[in-house]
């Protein structure tokens, strides 16, 4: 019987070198993802975090607007935090009820992507974010 991984022959060696790799190739790619490799509680991303992370290339940085999406400034006449994250849930949606967002959505060559698969904390910080923006 081999004693080591090694001695069972190289076919042996070669696919206990590859589950190795793969498994630690696995453990760094969780630790990458933000999941909880340390014993710190991670910190929710914040309002404007998610904001550059999800919204920034097409509303810019500043909210701003531009060629893919409107301006996000002044949207505190037309939505609450709970309408805004119904929106963020199902924009296509709720833009088919609202003849101001059917031809907002008019000017852009695409739709407004969902986020439902975000936590609604996520999207409640999201929105808390938007509706600051001046």
């Amino acid at each position: 019987m081999p004693q080591r991984l090694s001695d069972a022959g190289p076919i042996c060696y070669k696919v206990g070198m590859r589950a190795l790799c793969s498994a630690m190739a696995s453990l760094l790619l969780v630790c990458s993802l933000g999941s909880s490799c340390s014993s710190e509680p991670a910190e929710p991303a914040s309002g404007a975090t998610l904001f550059g992370q999800q919204c920034a290339m097409c509303h810019m940085r500043d909210g701003s607007g531009g060629a893919l999406g409107p301006t996000l400034h002044g949207k505190q006449q037309y939505w609450t935090r709970a309408s805004l994250v119904a929106y963020l849930k199902d924009p296509v949606g709720v833009a088919k009820q609202d003849p101001r967002l059917v031809a907002q959505g008019a000017k852009y060559s695409q739709a407004m992507p969902t986020y439902k698969m975000l936590p609604e904390s996520a999207l409640e910080r999201l929105a808390d974010h938007v509706l600051a923006l001046p």
